[in-house]
């Protein structure tokens, strides 16, 4: 189950480059559900718009130099989920799971383009990935399917006590890789 409280905790413990890092983290393990076969082939413009996002991201969180422009990245989505602030119409079938990823992606972006704003951003960016960690969990047809929403869970404060103690983000990028790689291996099992 997500703790809002610890999470909330965690998260508001952090510093506002430090939030994006654990946003970013994040987006790494959920963003690579979009580049499967499933979502891609019938909403190729949203798995490169996340990928974008999680360029920018990954680039930010690393202190690297980065020519993408957030404000272009946030018009796409815009065009994508529709106008900040209104409630957007669930796509069906795999398009339920881009609008949810592209969402997720929006809250990762807002971390970096607003960190006064971080602490809120980044809260509903492990809520969106544990969400997400658990549709996959939920609409398995496999009886094997592992609480993925709760080691989502476990994985962002793992992330967030290691940020706290100022652990390097190349040490924490390879296991959000590996968990990235675990998701989209269940994502096949996923009856959509």
């Amino acid at each position: 189950m997500f703790d809002r409280d610890r999470a909330g905790a965690a998260v508001a413990h952090l510093s506002a480059p430090a939030r994006g890092k654990l946003a970013t983290l994040c987006l790494v393990r959920i963003a690579g559900l979009v580049d499967g076969e499933w979502i891609s082939g019938e909403f190729p413009e949203v798995a490169t718009l996340v990928g974008d996002i999680r360029s920018y991201s990954m680039a930010r969180a690393a202190e690297q130099v980065t020519e993408t422009d957030p404000a272009d990245l946030d018009r796409r989505l815009r065009a994508f989920l529709g106008p900040d602030g209104e409630p957007f119409e669930e796509l069906p079938g795999w398009g339920a799971w881009a609008m949810d990823i592209a969402a997720l992606g929006d809250y990762a972006l807002r971390t970096w383009t607003s960190p006064a704003d971080s602490l809120d951003h980044t809260f509903e960016v492990l809520l969106s990935g544990y969400s997400i960690a658990g549709y996959l969990e939920d609409d398995s047809s496999s009886p094997d399917v592992p609480n993925l929403g709760e080691q989502e869970f476990e994985r962002q404060m793992s992330d967030a006590g290691l940020l706290d103690q100022g652990v390097e983000w190349n040490a924490l990028v390879g296991p959000s890789v590996e968990q990235a790689r675990t998701y989209e291996q269940w994502l096949g099992f996923v009856e959509s």
